[in-house]
């Protein structure tokens, strides 16, 4: 057998593509409403605030608001439901999961020296995690496309050569041969061949054309999603204040994600006389990578009114990609009934490439109530179209996710509003978190209602706090061929216990 190679600058574009896709990317840049306990219940309005550890991953200077150096931890219970909707059909599925959710500790400085202008030196770390990926959902639906024309999209172009299976050969090896020499792409196109989904319009070895061996005008669409993972941001942190009216101070962000994302297609009740007929294609993608970032912030004190500022760089990161595929479907020959299982058990493992999460701006303002309570504010815009994927060369499949991305992802903007009110050792609190939708295809924003009390002791406190979020994503099926979208929404209750204590 003669399989027919891409070389030159076909070889390279396909064999340096990552398997990420824009519903990849939507989980990978989402963020929460986690940390501390007390900064949850607040709506995380606490940009102008400081003295609090998850404070620090907002506003750097934040840290020298504390007058003493303190450690903190946070646990919480999530009990999450997901509503899809697809072509009009909804389904829901409930999951209950524990996250230890944040740690950090503050070390303060204080200086007697009257005379230098830095009254207060801190330096902090906090582990936060910005972003939980694990959630389970499923959704039911009828479509008039099929999962044919998935294997069509990629298949258009590639030689019939190429997706054929001769004697000597198994599937892993060509498989695995066609990933390596041809792309991903290619692997689809013979993973379709292979399970009789499609065929070629004629046998000659350098055929490129391929038709539908599924015929239906409804089908029935099921896929079960189940992912796992986090974002996690380790801040370093260096803040004083200056004459006692100025904090000061920046973050060195490093950062990690795991993403397992396990998709479940199933696709049946095709005509009668369509000769393939219940399709079941299964995908595994793991993503993880490692970046870092640099944040700056000041706030300003002004009597009782405080205002902050901080800047976010963008986050860069690189990240692997590795995908586990299999397929199988049924077909009548000769009155029997026959299942085509293809399962290759290979991993692909793509080379590394960059993704650069932009910057953002931050602006606070909150007001003091003669020690008995406090209100606050804040607002933050990120400009998510500005996503970019880059690679160490050139890549078609980069420049088409670049693309996708910036036509499709929005400006995002968070507003949070928060307050306090303290009864001698009792805080009561109240938050209202907004975050707009990031894609342009969205119709409802992100938003959280959050409550929760406190009790002060000397030496330490323990706070509790209570949100409900709602969320909503746009997603696709699957990124080329079969691009029918559903909507995801999410709806999470969150109860958060922090414990600090103060040295």
């Amino acid at each position: 057998m003669n399989k027919v190679l891409y070389t030159g600058l076909i070889f390279f574009l396909n064999f340096f593509s990552p398997a990420q896709t824009r519903n990849d990317i939507n989980y990978l840049t989402s963020s929460s409403l986690s940390g501390s306990a007390r900064y949850i219940s607040m709506g995380g309005a606490f940009g102008a605030l400081g003295g609090d550890i998850s404070a620090i991953i907002d506003n750097p200077a934040g840290s020298s608001v504390f007058l003493n150096t303190e450690i903190g931890g946070t646990v919480n219970y999530n009990n999450i439901n997901y509503e899809t909707v697809y072509f009009g059909n909804k389904s829901n599925r409930e999951s209950e999961l524990f996250n230890f959710d944040q740690f950090g500790a503050v070390f303060v400085f204080n200086k007697k020296n009257s005379e230098n202008p830095w009254t207060r030196i801190s330096a902090s770390i906090n582990v936060n995690r910005i972003a939980s990926f694990e959630n389970q959902f499923t959704l039911n639906g009828l479509s008039t496309n099929s999962i044919a024309d998935y294997f069509l999209y990629y298949a258009d172009g590639i030689n019939f050569e190429n997706i054929q299976l001769y004697d000597d050969e198994s599937i892993a090896e060509v498989y695995r041969l066609l990933g390596n020499d041809i792309g991903f792409g290619a692997q689809q196109a013979f993973l379709g061949y292979q399970s009789y989904i499609i065929d070629p319009l004629s046998n000659n070895p350098s055929e490129q054309s391929y038709i539908s061996n599924i015929e239906s005008s409804k089908n029935r669409h099921s896929l079960n999603v189940i992912n796992n993972g986090f974002h996690r941001k380790t801040s370093f942190n260096f803040s004083g204040l200056y004459q006692n009216i100025l904090h000061l101070g920046f973050n060195i962000n490093q950062h990690r994600i795991d993403f397992i994302n396990n998709q479940e297609f199933f696709e049946g009740e095709q005509d009668l006389n369509s000769f393939i007929y219940d399709v079941s294609f299964d995908n595994k993608l793991v993503s993880y990578g490692e970046g870092f970032s640099l944040q700056f912030g000041t706030i300003l004190k002004l009597n009782s009114i405080r205002v902050g500022l901080s800047y976010d760089s963008p986050q860069w990161f690189e990240i692997n990609d590795e995908t586990i595929q299999k397929i199988s479907s049924y077909r009548y020959e000769s009155e029997f009934e026959i299942k085509e299982n293809i399962n290759p058990e290979i991993t692909n493992v793509f080379s590394p490439y960059n993704i650069k999460i932009p910057s953002k701006v931050s602006a606070s303002f909150a007001y003091i109530l003669n020690e008995r309570g406090l209100f606050s504010v804040e607002y933050s815009s990120q400009n998510l179209s500005n996503i970019y994927l880059s690679d160490e060369g050139t890549s078609s499949y980069l420049d088409e996710i670049n693309l996708d991305v910036n036509n499709v992802f929005s400006p995002v903007n968070t507003f949070k509003v928060g307050g306090e009110y303290r009864f001698k050792k009792v805080n009561i609190r109240a938050g209202f978190y907004n975050r707009s939708k990031n894609q342009n295809l969205i119709i409802n924003n992100d938003q959280a209602v959050t409550f929760g009390f406190g009790f002060n002791f000397r030496a330490s406190a323990i706070n509790f706090s209570f949100i409900q979020y709602n969320e909503n994503k746009k997603i696709q099926l699957f990124s080329r061929g079969l691009i029918d979208s559903y909507d995801l929404n999410k709806k999470l209750s969150q109860v958060s216990i922090s414990y600090n204590f103060k040295l």
